[in-house]
């Protein structure tokens, strides 16, 4: 009974970690898509002025720097949502007990209050049984 206790209690932990991850994980690729829907726009803007600039015989470098610094603002937090994603997917192992050695803790380690499993130290959940780990 102990055990379908501790497999039912694993199994739970895994899915509130797997759901909240992956609603995380949406908000994040939501926002890269806007923020690529928005650089799409920028390029487009950037090539009209630099027509009617050009067809006018003017100048466009002082509008297309502005575009492009724009362009390139967007292009870095693409990057910072992208590390985000990374670090929700780590952080997931590590709650999981998927990390590292496929799972194995490392030398000493954290050992488990209800069944005894040795965990890596950063984990927070036994992997085990799911129990948290202190």
């Amino acid at each position: 009974m102990a055990s379908l206790k501790e497999s039912i209690t694993k199994s739970i932990t895994t899915l509130n970690v797997k759901t909240n991850n992956f609603m995380e994980q949406s908000k994040y690729k939501t926002y890269i898509s806007t923020l690529e829907d928005e650089i799409q726009k920028l390029k487009l803007q950037a090539g009209t002025i630099a027509y009617e600039k050009w067809n006018k015989g003017e100048d466009a470098k002082e509008e297309m720097e502005a575009i492009f610094q724009q362009i390139a603002g967007k292009y870095k937090e693409i990057q910072v949502q992208q590390e985000n994603i990374q670090k929700l997917y780590q952080q997931e192992q590590q709650i999981l007990g998927t990390a590292g050695n496929q799972g194995q803790p490392a030398a000493g380690g954290i050992f488990c209050s209800q069944c005894g499993t040795r965990n890596a130290e950063n984990y927070r959940f036994c992997v085990k049984c799911g129990s948290p780990l202190q």
